[in-house]
């Protein structure tokens, strides 16, 4: 079998989104190819430590080179910059070592400097380069609110345009991010190959559980990375305006925006928001069914740059979804489409407070008829099988 390298700082035991779908595309793809993984430290967050309970099995085949990485805090811009430059550097340096002429690669673009430092690695180097793309670099520093001064800007989006356009193929999780790349890569390549390959709802771990909350009120949560470009600073602050005693937002997960949301909860003395912090994966069932509505956002100028991953296994936990972004994004299209959810694009915030206002216990029906159809979605269109089937038949 010839050789298929996956490069990705986020790879099992680890336990972000990344990790989890980089694990599962190597077991399949282990059946096909020699598997080697070029990647980070085991554990990607320095405050969490490895889950003794963590049940994913990588197949033993799978050979793992990991590099070091840096203890800088991923929190803090700066400390998150010198993090991907150092580990770029180090990813770069072993895949240079180690990959030959007529292997595959599958690189994901986290961290975003390694897409074109590979791409060098390419043009002196006749192997089948395939980029896994999660995140849209450096177009979304913008919706990030990281200004850089826009000779510096177009210097660097020229450069990274240049390296995705070297990619044999280009791999999006959306529709809108198709869009995104077609548009990127363009100039230096007139007939790009991109496909389109979901993520997929971890159908056989989460399931529906019937939710009863200890209070008698419409819980809207959230579940994940509490960061700069899901926009939630807004969503707390249409919480507050709307003033709806039936309603309590609940927030799983931590983040850079995780202290500036807790000091202005605090000095508004909103009690009806409530953090929970880290959750492992091993809870996810119990957390993504501790709701009526689950909130997935993206901040306004994410069209094409993200795709939330977390939306498909709120599915399969049969939730209806309560989504605040694009919506011509892929998330706007599928809960439009499917009739999963309520949309609204972060620019109506009338809108949305006025929503906030109309929840009550009498709407838990309809949540509950809602949530019946995202699983049925997820279970025909989205499980694991149906779309890891894709990456053998792409790849």
């Amino acid at each position: 079998m010839s050789n298929l390298w996956i490069i990705s700082e986020l790879f099992p035991p680890d336990e972000t989104s990344t990790a989890f779908i980089l694990g599962e595309i190597a077991n399949v793809m282990a059946k096909r190819y020699n598997v080697k993984v070029i990647s980070g430290p085991e554990i990607y967050d320095k405050r969490k430590n490895k889950d003794s309970k963590n049940s994913f099995k990588l197949d033993k085949s799978i050979e793992i080179i990991r590099v070091g990485g840096s203890n800088r805090d991923k929190n803090r811009f700066l400390g998150k910059a010198i993090r991907f430059i150092v580990i770029s550097k180090q990813l770069y340096q072993t895949a240079k070592k180690n990959i030959q002429e007529g292997d595959k690669v599958l690189l994901v673009t986290n961290p975003a400097p390694i897409v074109p430092l590979i791409s060098k690695i390419r043009k002196k180097k006749e192997f089948e380069l395939n980029i896994l793309v999660h995140d849209v670099f450096p177009e979304n520093l913008l919706p990030a609110g990281i200004k850089l001064p826009k000779l510096f800007y177009n210097f660097l989006k020229k450069i990274f345009d240049k390296a995705y356009s070297r990619a044999d193929k280009l791999i999006a999780i959306g529709r809108d991010m198709r869009r995104i790349l077609n548009d990127k890569v363009i100039r230096f390549n007139n007939n790009p190959n991109i496909s389109i390959i979901e993520n997929w709802a971890d159908l056989d771990i989460v399931s529906p559980v019937d939710f009863t909350p200890d209070t008698n009120k419409i819980i809207i949560e959230y579940a994940g990375n509490i960061g700069r470009v899901q926009g939630l600073q807004s969503m707390i602050e249409e919480i507050e305006i709307a003033n709806n005693k039936n309603l309590e937002f609940h927030l799983w997960g931590t983040g850079a925006e995780e202290n500036n949301l807790k000091a202005f909860t605090s000095s508004h003395q909103m009690k009806n928001v409530i953090f929970h912090g880290a959750y492992r994966r091993a809870e996810q069932v119990k957390v993504l069914n501790s709701c009526h509505l689950a909130l997935v956002t993206l901040s306004e100028g994410m069209y094409g740059l993200g795709v939330p991953s977390k939306t498909y296994n709120i599915m399969a936990a049969g939730k209806a979804i309560l989504f605040i972004g694009d919506k011509e994004s892929e998330i706007g299209l599928l809960v439009k489409e499917k009739g999963i959810g309520y949309i609204f694009e972060p620019t109506e915030k009338e809108s949305i407070i006025n929503f906030l206002k109309s929840l009550s216990v009498e709407r838990i029906p309809e949540f509950k008829e809602i949530g019946i159809r995202a699983r049925e979605v997820a279970e025909k269109e989205y499980s694991k099988e149906t779309i890891l089937d894709k990456y053998v038949k792409e790849i």
